[in-house]
């Protein structure tokens, strides 16, 4: 049994070795029994190779060819030919070397190529300038032209490739390829704040007219606000009698609110005989006292003598005695003070 064994195992090895060395039997009935580069001979029932097809490098019968494993044809070694067909479009044929060459114009190294100022594309197989160099626009990247003079690739208007393309005041962005205004400085008004403007010359927004950034930037009486930028009367100070209470005006030579006529804010401002209404800001008469007679009863007078113990207050008009008639005298007869 296991001499059985043994000699299946070697004809097996045999047959294995047989079929990768191609030694196996090409017989068949049809197409089906061979391979897909082949066809059957059915007159010797042998598996032949199908017309322009090959199975090994020998079947291409020329050294400068090789048999493709994956489509099963015979081509040509790289850059190896015997007619210009043989090459890709850009190239010729040396017959003489059997070796594809660019054509005029073309290339396949920067040989071929002006070595100062040129390099070559192997994509289309042909002399470019180098990166930054150029013939025409086209040699430029999107956000350059070329200066036909220099034939240099530089950055058009408000572009740059780095910060020394831009404006003093600005910085490159090289992702974008634009400048941009460096923190701390304007290029317009449209970089500062509302109530600023961009110097032309400092490029840095300053404070506009009618505005302010700090109190100094204001008159005497007023501070700057500093959420507005505006200007502002003091408290107690003014510029027109806008910047004052309804019931004051502004005294321009002393920028300061005062009350109108008729209108108070301290006792001070009123006469001797009133007070301060601070609700109104108007005087009134003080309880007690009088301004005109109309302010007293019917048989009392009011004392409008200022130098009067009773200034300013309503005195009965009967009397008995001087004593009776502040700032005056008593009529016995009438037992009525004079003048009241």
């Amino acid at each position: 049994m296991n001499n059985l064994w043994s000699s299946f195992t070697l004809v097996f090895a045999i047959c294995c070795i047989m079929l990768i060395s191609g030694c196996v039997s090409n017989a068949c009935t049809s197409d089906l029994n061979c391979r897909t580069w082949q066809t059957c001979d059915t007159s010797n029932s042998k598996c032949v190779l199908k017309s322009g097809m090959c199975g090994y490098d020998s079947d291409c019968n020329d050294s400068l060819m090789h048999c493709e494993q994956k489509t099963h044809r015979c081509v040509f070694e790289p850059n190896r030919c015997h007619l210009n067909s043989d090459c890709e479009g850009w190239q010729v044929c040396d017959s003489i070397n059997a070796i594809c060459m660019p054509k005029a114009g073309f290339c396949d190294s920067d040989d071929y190529c002006n070595q100062l100022t040129e390099s070559c594309d192997l994509r289309t197989h042909t002399c470019k300038p180098k990166a930054g160099l150029c013939y025409d626009h086209f040699d430029c990247e999107p956000h350059q032209s070329c200066n036909l003079q220099t034939k240099k690739c530089v950055p058009l208007a408000g572009k740059c490739d780095i910060t020394l393309d831009c404006p003093a005041y600005m910085d490159c962005n090289t992702t974008s390829h634009t400048c941009v205004v460096r923190e701390g400085f304007c290029a317009n008004d449209l970089d500062c704040e509302k109530s600023q403007f961009c110097d032309p010359e400092l490029k840095r927004c300053r404070t506009a007219s009618g505005y302010c950034d700090t109190d100094s930037d204001c008159r005497s009486w007023e501070l700057c606000n500093s959420k507005t930028h505006v200007c502002e009367a003091k408290n107690t100070a003014c510029g027109s009698s806008a910047n004052c209470e309804s019931w004051q005006v502004c005294d321009i030579s002393a920028n300061r609110c005062v009350s109108r006529p008729g209108y108070c804010s301290s006792d001070a401002e009123c006469g001797p005989w009133q007070e301060c209404d601070v609700k109104e800001h108007k005087c009134e008469t003080k309880a007690g006292f009088c301004q005109t007679s109309a302010d007293c009863k019917m048989n009392q007078r009011c004392d409008n003598n200022p130098a009067s113990e009773t200034a300013y207050r309503c005195v009965n008009i009967l009397c008995r005695s001087n004593s009776d008639c502040p700032g005056s005298t008593c009529d016995p007869t009438t037992q009525r003070c004079r003048g009241g």
